[in-house]
């Protein structure tokens, strides 16, 4: 059964999509959610495999919640690592339980830099581009749901930046060692690599500081140090031209993505994932904490350019996931106008495990249960029920 009017073969969701080896049944996949379920130590909850097993299908996509890279690359409590052997070894039945339903398990790599405090890294003042640290304070979440003031960051010396290059390389070998298909490094929301692109946060006046070619120098040897180690066959990015998120307002955000995305095309990794603009300029619902700044960043000004538009033109030979704010028809139309190869769908997987089953037979989505995203405990994370069968 599918929605009225289309056949399997006509529906733009249901059509096959060939992503480096791998052959998609679908173009649903499962954003990276965090979570905050792993153990102080990083180690995931022994039940994440059912978790992430509920949520594939045959030759699906998964990408996981951000894994992180090095214990000073942590933001919050209880977030999963893979950064020693006994977080890859817990990491391999979850891995193992995605394969055995046929699915294609990408892990998303992730350092915070700035977005973190002292309590999260050890006592150490978190790294970043800049001293500038955010303003106000860090919510926490997890077990305690505190707030812990922001502190002043410490702006990388060359020999830190060699050291997280090095970071990053690790944890995507142990990702494959782990299981994991593939990497994909989170490149947005104001973490360690957005803070070194957008000129309004980095005031470095070293190589990595100033003209765009220096902003980009850092997030593109962390690519390439990648591809180095494990294949561009495996390696992806996340990035968000258009989310306002942690002070993210470059003054030329298309030009500073433009050259970005070109430079990513040359490389032909796996995929390039990127939010849609509406995320940011229209929902009700901010990433963390629910609540959104809106920011006019121009898109009457800027008309069709300030669209994923922008970038699907340059990523000729490079697939595209598109993420934020979709339903089953923009969905559809994105992938039919060729704006986006594959959608990523977040909040409504948390509550609909069988969300792709939803989204091709029209069928009502379950609300999802903001107050257990970040909460200790199976409530909310599992326990959902499929949708009935006719």
């Amino acid at each position: 059964m599918i929605v009225p009017g289309l056949t399997i073969e006509e529906d733009p969701l249901q059509a096959s999509f060939q992503l480096a080896s791998h052959t998609l049944d679908h173009r649903v996949v499962l954003a990276p959610m965090t979570r905050m379920r792993a153990s102080d130590s990083g180690i995931p909850h022994p039940r994440t495999a059912e978790y992430y097993a509920e949520r594939t299908t045959p030759n699906s996509l998964l990408i996981s919640e951000g894994i992180v890279i090095h214990p000073r690359g942590r933001g919050f409590p209880n977030t999963p690592g893979l950064y020693n052997d006994e977080q890859v070894q817990a990491w391999k039945p979850i891995t193992r339980a995605v394969r055995d339903r046929g699915g294609v398990f990408f892990a998303q790599l992730w350092h915070v830099g700035r977005v973190s405090v002292p309590s999260q890294t050890g006592g150490l003042p978190p790294l970043s581009s800049t001293k500038s640290p955010l303003p106000g304070s860090h919510q926490l979440f997890g077990k305690n749901n505190i707030e812990e003031p922001y502190i002043e960051s410490q702006a990388m010396s060359e020999t830190d930046i060699k050291d997280v290059i090095q970071q990053f390389a690790n944890a995507a070998q142990n990702a494959i060692m782990a299981g994991f298909d593939g990497i994909e490094i989170h490149g947005g929301n104001g973490y360690l690599l957005d803070t070194f692109a957008h000129d309004n946060i980095n005031d470095r006046t070293d190589a990595y500081g100033g003209c765009l070619e220096n902003r980009l120098r850092f997030p593109l040897q962390v690519v390439d140090a990648i591809v180095a180690v494990i294949g561009r066959h495996r390696t992806a990015i996340r990035v968000a031209p258009f989310h306002v998120l942690q002070q993210t307002l470059d003054s030329d955000r298309i030009a500073t993505f433009k050259q970005y995305v070109e430079e990513l095309e040359r490389r032909r990794l796996v995929y390039v994932h990127m939010v849609e603009p509406r995320y940011d300029q229209y929902s009700t619902e901010g990433a963390f904490s629910g609540k959104l700044e809106v920011v006019d960043l121009g898109e009457r000004r800027c008309g069709d350019e300030f669209s994923l538009w922008t970038f699907r033109r340059i990523l000729k030979s490079t697939p595209l996931v598109g993420a934020g704010g979709f339903d089953a028809n923009s969905a559809r139309d994105a992938i039919a106008e060729g704006k986006v190869d594959l959608v990523a769908f977040g909040r409504h997987f948390t509550s609909n495990p069988d969300l792709p089953r939803r989204l091709f037979e029209g069928l009502p989505l379950t609300k999802y249960h903001r107050p257990t995203f970040y909460t200790p405990g199976m409530r909310g994370y599992l326990g959902w029920s499929a949708a009935n069968r006719f």
